[in-house]
């Protein structure tokens, strides 16, 4: 099982290092600055021998830290946004490349969002030939 998910994390700590990421919900809300990561939906179709074609969008969330007075909240989020467009390409984890990034700021956060797309092979679980011995000789 791929655990998108992390996989986008791990890329984010690469990015920022020093980040805090949020892979659920929090009921007391978020530290700040921080990260949160979000499917927004996951499809998947069918094709020939039992392939198929998968595609996730995510929603990556930054929440730039309102403490600090030397710089607005505005421009954190532009910061982040220049950063993760022009960082923020393929996941490493999984060899798989970032598709119709869209980054917007709404409600004094950064919202970061893209698809993945990936081909799955099936799963062969048929027995395997373990031993072969041969019994033979010229006539």
């Amino acid at each position: 099982m791929i655990d998108v998910t992390l996989a986008i994390a791990n890329e984010l700590s690469r990015i920022v290092p020093d980040a805090v990421i949020y892979r659920e919900n929090q009921e007391q809300g978020f530290e700040e600055p921080s990260f949160y990561i979000y499917e927004i939906m996951a499809d998947s179709k069918g094709e020939l021998m039992a392939y198929e074609s998968r595609k996730h969008l995510y929603c990556v969330m930054y929440f730039p830290d309102r403490s600090v007075d030397d710089s607005g909240v505005k421009e954190q989020c532009e910061k982040m946004r220049s950063k993760l467009l022009d960082e923020f390409r393929c996941l490493d984890d999984l060899s798989v490349g970032l598709l119709n990034r869209e980054a917007r700021i709404e409600s004094q956060a950064l919202h970061f969002t893209f698809a993945l797309r990936y081909r799955v092979a099936p799963v062969d679980d048929t027995p395997k030939l373990e031993t072969f011995e041969q019994r033979g000789g010229l006539k």
